[in-house]
């Protein structure tokens, strides 16, 4: 079996942050009046809820210092990994499991062990990927900011415990920044988690296609889709858990863009605030050995 190869350091990249884009819904009794408004006035005060979750949601993120474990089932272009992950205040260290459902071979093994001692003995590509991301996160931190001018948001209903807000571009937004201008093509619904005021899922569909360098150096088609969904794992605790994105398109010229990634997070444990990246590796060995026993049986 032939290992896939990976041409990051496992500190975990997201670059989902870049299009992941949570936005809010609105709650009748959050607002008050709100039910008997109607036109305008409606929308006024659900864009103006959206701005206070909004803050809600960046407000939780900054002060949620907690550390997690969990197991990662990735397909990406036909592609199917099952990674183990463990956050550290350092980055996020990954390891290998299986591929295409089956367990790593004893070559493809030593090489995954061999990468992550590589890591591990690398202070400054530590140093790099944790640098690259506090950089992704500060970027996301700018597009949330920008959410609550970027769309109009439309009350949608109840949807069992959440409640469902239809979003559209807002004509008049000028993003301040090139990653900002994704928002004038895209449409779609959001979940809110009321109680918690906490964003739940986001799907949406770029409405038109979006170019990059006025389309020479490349464009999204329209029509493209994703899909991502976050949950509590903890009490007060929230985390990715599913990300699905569909996207077609054309970078320099004439090369194909294929973009079919389908990520599940599950099974979170937290774990120490003090945890190293050596201590994760030993977690990460043992739990692959162990989950590689089961599945073979062995």
């Amino acid at each position: 079996m032939e290992l896939i190869t990976y041409s990051r350091f496992s500190l975990r990249d997201k670059p989902w942050l870049m299009v992941v884009l949570f936005a809010i819904g609105l709650s009748e009794l959050a607002v008050p009046g709100l039910a008997a408004a109607s036109g305008g006035d409606q929308r006024l005060g659900t864009d103006q809820f959206v701005r206070e979750i909004l803050e809600n949601e960046i407000r939780a993120q900054k002060e949620d210092q907690s550390l997690w474990q969990y197991q990662e089932n990735k397909i990406e272009n036909g592609k199917a990994e099952r990674l183990e992950v463990v956050e550290t205040r350092e980055g996020d260290l990954e390891r290998l499991v299986t591929v295409n459902g089956e367990p790593l071979g004893p070559d493809p093994e030593k090489k995954e062990e061999a990468r992550i001692h590589r890591l591990l003995s690398d202070r400054q590509a530590i140093q790099n990927e944790r640098r690259k991301q506090q950089e992704d996160g500060a970027q996301e931190m700018k597009l949330l900011h920008m959410l609550a001018n970027a769309f109009h948001y439309q009350d949608a209903g109840q949807d069992g415990k959440l409640r469902k807000v239809n979003f559209t571009p807002n004509p008049s937004f000028h993003p301040p920044t090139r990653e900002g201008e994704v928002f004038h093509h895209m449409s779609g619904t959001l979940w809110l988690d009321v109680e918690q005021k906490r964003l739940a899922r986001m799907s949406g569909r770029l409405t038109s296609e979006v170019n990059f360098g006025w389309g020479i150096l490349g464009h999204l088609a329209k029509g493209g889709t994703f899909t991502v969904e976050q949950a509590e794992v903890g009490k007060g605790h929230w985390e990715l858990t599913r990300l699905n994105v569909d996207m077609n398109g054309k970078v320099l010229f004439f090369k194909t863009i294929d973009v079919k990634q389908n990520v599940q997070n599950f099974n979170f444990k937290s774990v120490p605030t003090e945890i190293t990246l050596q201590r994760a590796a030993e977690l990460l060995k043992n739990d692959a050995a162990t989950f590689a026993k089961a599945l073979t049986g062995n």
